[in-house]
């Protein structure tokens, strides 16, 4: 088995110096350092970095066994690196095994406190600073403990890499329990929010806003910049604040704390946040702190978060489906609709030619034949909240809400749409003015503005 390289190394024949031995701080972080060394072999860093948006830096790390690769970007490396089927089925096993492994060892190695009295910390030139530093007792003691790694780490590899009699290949895909972490990351968590609130993204990205509430009439800017906006009781997450990656905010002005990493969506169900991978190949959810997220599910195209729980549709098909509750199991609800809203108690979808407006009736009925019934007539696009559920007419040009069983006009659409607890929150069509509509005087007015997209939170509802 060939070592992985470093910046600007590959395999053969390419010019650079060979990574060295792994330094992780536990066997177990040794071997699956050694893993990712070999399904990355011929690949640079820099390579690594451009394809995944992880920096150089940190796949050193995860190559050296100084900080273990979150889970979902292991399989995503594996899947990317391993054509063949067969291969690609065996070598996932064995590459959870090791995380699981890595990550078990991780924790009992954390519990066991500091270095003893007189041990030398010594975490190395290229260690980062969130690194737990390694114990050396002196040279005599270093090298024996090299040559007990290097020994435990090679059976480790050849243990995890022999065929498992007791797995069926449709095991495959539903990985064990426990999330992606990496060594000494932070105890980071969301500022829960539980109440109603309203947030903004300034004009091309400059600056997070937080409105003040209807006395105030303000905003606070609680972030420098962002692109895209999640909130819910869980919490405010935001990507493009520093990187694509996923961050949390941490309840005060410039304090947002990394989470995750990139994903093609993201979706908010109560206190939990779900995220789906870049290549639309599986669905995890956050464990609540650190970096920690644990796979729920396959294959999907968007996710749907609300107060009846999380919901995703198939990418072959349509399909929606309700998660279960317990990784890899998901409820079949419907087929393919053009589009879907939760309420705070309601699943409503679009029939296709987007004709009529159908709501879940599961789980207040158990009769298969009678999952769903009319609610509405023709729409464009759902949205919906605690507030209720609202859409475009065909158009697209007007707001509607629903209520008694009939879509009611209230005013222009806008650009964008949000519903809260109580309020529909619209940005106008040019994003210059940010428009509250009070269903209890249905009137509307003017909150704030310029902006380039908004994010509401309502009241905690579902799980």
């Amino acid at each position: 088995m060939t070592g992985g390289t470093t910046d600007g190394a590959g395999s053969a024949g390419r010019a650079g110096r060979r990574q060295g031995a792994p330094r992780g701080r536990t066997e177990q972080a040794n071997a699956l350092a050694s893993f990712v060394l070999e399904v990355t072999d011929g690949v640079t860093l820099r390579e690594l970095a451009e394809r995944y948006h992880v920096g150089k830096t940190v796949w050193g790390e995860y190559r050296s066994g100084q900080k273990l690769v979150p889970l979902d970007l292991l399989e995503r490396l594996v899947a990317d690196r391993t054509p063949d089927e067969a291969t690609r089925v065996s070598r996932t096993r064995t590459a959870r095994r090791l995380h699981a492994a890595a990550v078990d060892a991780a924790a009992v190695d954390a519990a066991a406190g500091p270095p003893e009295p007189g041990a030398v910390s010594d975490p190395g030139p290229s260690a980062p600073m969130d690194t737990p530093p390694r114990r050396r007792r002196h040279r005599l003691a270093v090298g024996l403990t090299v040559t007990a790694a290097v020994a435990v780490v090679a059976l480790l590899l050849l243990v995890a890499l022999l065929p498992s009699g007791s797995e069926d290949i449709s095991a495959g895909g539903k990985p064990p329990s426990g999330g992606a972490s990496q060594n000494g990351s932070p105890p980071v968590r969301a500022a829960p929010l539980t109440g109603t609130g309203v947030f903004a993204i300034g004009p091309d990205g400059d600056g997070v806003l937080q409105w003040d509430g209807p006395g105030a009439g303000d905003w606070t800017r609680i972030g420098d910049t962002a692109k895209r906006l999640w909130a819910g009781p869980a919490g405010l997450f935001a990507t493009g604040v520093r990187g694509d990656g996923l961050f949390a905010y941490g309840g005060s002005p410039g304090r947002w704390h990394q989470v995750g990493e990139p994903g093609a969506d993201f979706a908010i169900s109560g206190t939990r946040v779900y995220r789906l991978a870049p290549d639309r190949g599986s669905v995890h959810v956050w464990d609540g702190r650190g970096t920690s997220w644990t796979w729920v599910g396959g294959p999907a195209s968007k996710l749907y978060g609300g107060g009846p729980g999380l919901f995703a549709t198939n990418p072959k098909d349509g399909r929606i489906f309700k998660y279960a509750g317990r990784p890899g199991e998901w409820e079949f609800v419907g087929t393919a609709g053009a589009d879907f809203a939760l309420t705070d108690r309601h699943l409503y979808g679009l029939t296709p030619d987007r004709a009529m407006v159908t709501r879940w009736l599961a789980p207040e009925t158990r009769d298969a034949d009678e999952k769903w019934t009319w609610a509405a007539g023709p729409a464009g696009a759902l949205f919906a909240g605690a507030a209720g559920l609202f859409s475009t007419d065909p158009t697209g040009t007007r707001l509607r809400h629903y209520a008694k069983n009939a879509w009611h006009d209230i005013g222009p659409a806008g650009a964008e749409v949000r519903v809260a607890g109580r309020e529909v929150f619209v940005l106008t069509d040019d994003r210059t003015s940010v428009r509250r509509w009070d269903p209890r005087t249905d009137t509307w007015s003017r909150v704030g503005g310029p902006a380039g997209t908004l994010a509401v939170t309502v009241p905690r509802a579902g799980p």
